[in-house]
């Protein structure tokens, strides 16, 4: 039971991925997007802009990150302990 269970569980979550292997486009579709978008002039680049003031920097981040990390894993071996 439990075997069957899993392969119509697999064969449930294959089904959309057949579907996007066997999309294809029509050639119409893709001279037509073509034709769109060669002929544009692509804007100028802008000027680069200084960071906004209110955004954090990476150290920050990966900062946070760490210390986010290292209470999960002492909230993890507390919570062992503690059970036993």
């Amino acid at each position: 039971m439990y075997r069957l269970l899993v392969c119509l569980v697999l064969a449930a979550t294959v089904s959309p991925a057949a579907a996007c292997i066997n999309d294809s486009e029509l050639p119409n579709h893709e001279r037509e997007f073509r034709s769109q978008y060669r002929g544009s002039p692509a804007p100028p680049p802008a000027a680069a802009s200084p960071e906004p003031a209110g955004r954090p920097s990476a150290r920050l981040l990966v900062v946070g990150g760490g210390v986010l990390l290292t209470a999960a894993f002492a909230l993890t071996f507390v919570g062992r302990r503690a059970r036993n």
